[in-house]
């Protein structure tokens, strides 16, 4: 499993962007689901009546959505990278996603937004104290947008 560099940018405030596979040297990026999810709408309303078959529904000139929670599911491992602290890089980057509004801009979907992690964590997997290559630790942090997706172009 290669580190995949330059596609997954992270920042805080108005400092610039990183790579993540740079910023936190060992953690790799696995997968990000729903990066593209769109909420469902807020100021939608539809009412069903007994007497018909049919509702009856208002859709405003502005709908507005819920912004959703999105899943990132990551690996920081010392395969590739022997010497590195795998449990002090994966307290690092929890330290740095938990306790900040971090903006993530994916080259992937060419979209940024801001997030906030509002749920708890754990580990999935944890193997450490192996031998040098062979640790990792494998997690999931459910992340919650606070604004809506940014189209980036580079």
């Amino acid at each position: 499993m290669n580190t995949i560099p330059n596609k997954y940018f992270v920042k805080t405030g108005t400092d610039a962007y990183q790579d993540i596979t740079t910023k936190f040297v060992g953690v790799t990026l696995l997968k990000i689901d729903s990066f593209n999810k769109k909420g469902k709408s807020k100021n939608i309303y539809t009412a069903s009546r007994v007497s018909s078959n049919k509702e009856d529904i208002y859709v405003p000139d502005v709908v507005v959505f819920e912004q959703p929670d999105i899943d990132f599911t990551f690996i920081v491992r010392d395969f590739g990278n022997v010497g590195i602290d795998v449990e002090a890089v994966h307290d690092s980057f929890i330290e740095y996603m938990t306790t900040h509004k971090v903006t993530i801009k994916s080259l992937y979907v060419g979209q940024e937004s801001e997030f906030v992690c509002l749920s708890d964590y754990k580990p999935t997997n944890e193997v450490l104290r192996r031998t040098a290559g062979c640790n990792y630790i494998l997690g999931t942090l459910t992340m919650h947008r606070v604004d809506a997706n940014r189209t980036v172009t580079s």
